[in-house]
């Protein structure tokens, strides 16, 4: 079982470098197989290591929100932001049983973090409002639900979800920004396109790893 749980979890990390090379290729249903592999193996490597079934549940999702975000259609964004959105619900269940509050007033790096995820998504649903469109509201729905993640997971007394979470955030921030705030032949989608797949990745394997170990 221990090298089938090593064979699953670099494969998953070998398939998410690899997919960097596949960032600038046109929308297709192998660049859709091969973006949603990665985290589907996260899932399966969290199934067979007995983690909570809610974890797995959360990589699942993410890994079919990762499915249809791989094509450039409107239908699709929205199925991909309905995944994710239902992903966070998830890890929301799994965290909120053992959050702490009281870690977040009396730690001031948690604190901060605290304050930074409220006060960046305040900016970003105002800047985003209008270009948005009739994506609007979906758009809302799922920065709360995200911001709701994060605090949970700050709120925890283990540090690593805090991380994952933190690199969620900025994952999720820069894909707005790429999404509604830049063309896509600007030359700064050559960057943020790397970013947004780099810290969303290692965000779920953050999750996966840390969450993993905890006793929920």
């Amino acid at each position: 079982m221990s090298v089938l749980l090593s064979v699953v979890l670099a494969a998953s990390i070998a398939l998410a470098l690899f997919y960097f090379r596949c960032l600038e290729k046109r929308s297709s249903h192998w660049r859709a197989a091969l973006k949603t592999a990665p985290v589907l193996l996260l899932a399966i490597y969290a199934l067979l290591i007995q983690a909570p079934l809610l974890l797995v549940a959360a990589l699942a999702l993410g890994a079919l929100g990762d499915a249809f975000l791989a094509y450039d259609r409107e239908g699709a964004f929205l199925a991909g932001l309905s995944a994710f959105l239902l992903s966070h619900l998830a890890y929301i269940a799994l965290f909120w049983p053992s959050i702490m509050p009281e870690l977040v007033v009396a730690s001031p790096w948690r604190y901060t973090a605290a304050w930074t995820f409220v006060t960046l998504m305040a900016m970003m649903l105002l800047v985003l409002w209008r270009p948005a469109g009739p994506l609007a509201i979906p758009v809302a729905a799922y920065a709360v639900a995200i911001i709701a993640m994060a605090l949970s997971a700050v709120a925890l007394k283990p540090v690593p979800p805090s991380a994952g979470a933190i690199l969620f955030v900025m994952s999720d921030t820069a894909l707005a920004i790429q999404t509604f705030l830049v063309r896509a032949d600007d030359p700064v989608m050559k960057r943020l396109r790397p970013f947004v797949w780099g810290t969303y990745y290692a965000a779920q394997l953050v999750f996966t790893l840390a969450i993993a170990g905890l006793p929920y």
